[in-house]
């Protein structure tokens, strides 16, 4: 009986560093990025052959939101109102219901509004995470 104990010990003694270290490494998957303008212009400098797509959610009084899907994780970046002019400003939000993004950018453009979902007829239509499964699964039948 005891050797029994004893294996259980040790072995939760190695499972539990290898969940908490599996726990604090999915943390820094999903993480916001404040940055100034020309940081942001590096970030993407750097990383943009691996981002496939970056949405734009919205803006509050400091700070223009976007979303980025690097790979397969996601990088929130905000960039300060006051060095970046956007033409089409919407409200940012945290709740649940919010959108996902608004539309597409391009950050080597100086984050110009690239398209919306479903196109021009669509203006006031705003994707939903939902709305990217749906169309994801429906791109990859077959």
């Amino acid at each position: 009986m005891v050797i029994v104990r004893h294996n259980c010990m040790r072995a939760f003694q190695i499972i539990r560093p290898v969940v908490m270290l599996a726990f604090f490494a999915s943390l820094s998957g999903c993480h916001t990025t404040p940055m100034n303008k020309q940081e942001a212009t590096d970030w993407y400098a750097r990383y943009g052959s691996i981002v496939r797509w970056v949405g734009y959610q919205g803006s509050d009084e400091q700070f223009h939101h976007f979303i980025a899907r690097v790979m397969d994780d996601w990088n929130f970046i905000q960039i300060r109102r006051d060095e970046l002019k956007l033409e089409d400003e919407r409200p940012f939000s945290r709740a649940s219901s919010a959108p996902l993004y608004y539309y597409l950018v391009d950050p080597s453009r100086d984050y110009q509004k690239i398209g919306e979902p479903g196109g021009a007829a669509s203006r006031s239509r705003s994707v939903r995470p939902e709305a990217i499964q749906t169309s994801a699964a429906a791109g990859s039948g077959g």
